[in-house]
């Protein structure tokens, strides 16, 4: 009896088992064959909805949005939705600079300031860490990128260029530079050549020397010609950066003039807003204000 039994149930098990293979045969009929119908558009519309990228976890969309260039494709996802405008500027897709990690850990992470801006793409955000200071000299910075202290304040992440070179940092396109300490032996912390640089929240220091009169905090030799990566004038703005030592806060070799200077006298610091561009322009932002 229990022999007869069990045949019975593998019998029925089995009846089942093609039951199911049936259908799933005429399902996926369906759907290959007869979704375009107007019968089935609310099924269709079902299986979308579904199957949406919104779906995804923040984790997953940030994966997925990280293996777009910053410029223009990142700048054109930020427009989608508000959540994906939040996204595109995770921290987890920027590139990260820490003398004390393991390269090999992670491929967003470098050893140093130099190999993160070779493996940048244009409008990537370069996180340098905190801690001990980083040695950089000359380094030319030729794609529009923005370099950010990871510290709460900007003395916890000095770049430091020795005595011996020109400049710390050399930018030959649009830029930011926010909250760092920049200290320079004997030259210049930024030399702008092109584009429009933007240094916000951060310190500039000319270490005192015997020829501390051949230093400059920054030093412009831009013109009036527009930048060819970002076809905008050449400019510079600086926004409550602390500027320390050298013959002044900044040299123009170009035909770029000093505008809108604002400073806040501290105890033992000057704090530094003010706008290097072309003159007529700033002659035309008054105009239009006055019509206004």
């Amino acid at each position: 009896f229990c022999v007869l039994c069990c045949v019975v149930l593998c019998c029925a098990l089995l009846c089942v088992s093609m039951d199911m293979d049936a259908f799933s045969a005429s399902f996926s009929y369906k759907i290959a064959h007869e979704l375009p119908g107007k019968t089935d558009r609310r099924f269709r519309c079902e299986i979308r909805s579904s199957t949406s990228i919104h779906s995804l976890d923040d984790a997953c969309l940030v994966r997925i949005l990280g293996f777009l260039a910053p410029l223009p494709d990142r700048f054109n996802a930020a427009r989608v939705c508000r959540r994906w405008q939040i996204l595109v500027s995770d921290q987890r897709m920027w590139l990260k600079v820490d003398c004390t990690s393991n390269p090999w850990s992670q491929s967003n992470v470098f050893l140093t300031i130099q190999h993160a801006v070779s493996a940048a793409r244009p409008g990537d955000t370069i996180l340098i860490s905190s801690g001990a200071p980083y040695m950089v000299s000359n380094l030319c910075i030729d794609k529009p990128l923005c370099l950010v202290g990871g510290g709460s304040l900007p003395e916890d992440t000095v770049l430091v260029c020795p005595q011996e070179f020109e400049s710390a940092l050399e930018f030959s396109a649009s830029g930011r530079v926010v909250n760092l300490t920049i200290k320079a032996e004997l030259g210049t912390c930024l030399l702008h050549r092109k584009g429009h640089l933007t240094i916000e929240g951060c310190i500039l220091c000319c270490v005192e020397h015997p020829l501390e009169h051949l230093s400059c905090p920054i030093v412009s030799t831009a013109g009036t010609m527009p930048s060819a990566l970002t076809k905008h004038p050449n400019a510079v703005s600086v926004i409550e950066t602390r500027i320390e030592g050298g013959t002044g806060a900044v040299k123009t070799d170009g035909s770029l003039v000093l505008q809108e200077v604002r400073v806040v006298y501290e105890r033992a610091s000057l704090v530094f807003w003010f706008n290097i561009s072309q003159e007529h322009l700033a002659e035309l932002d008054v105009i239009v204000a006055c019509n206004a």
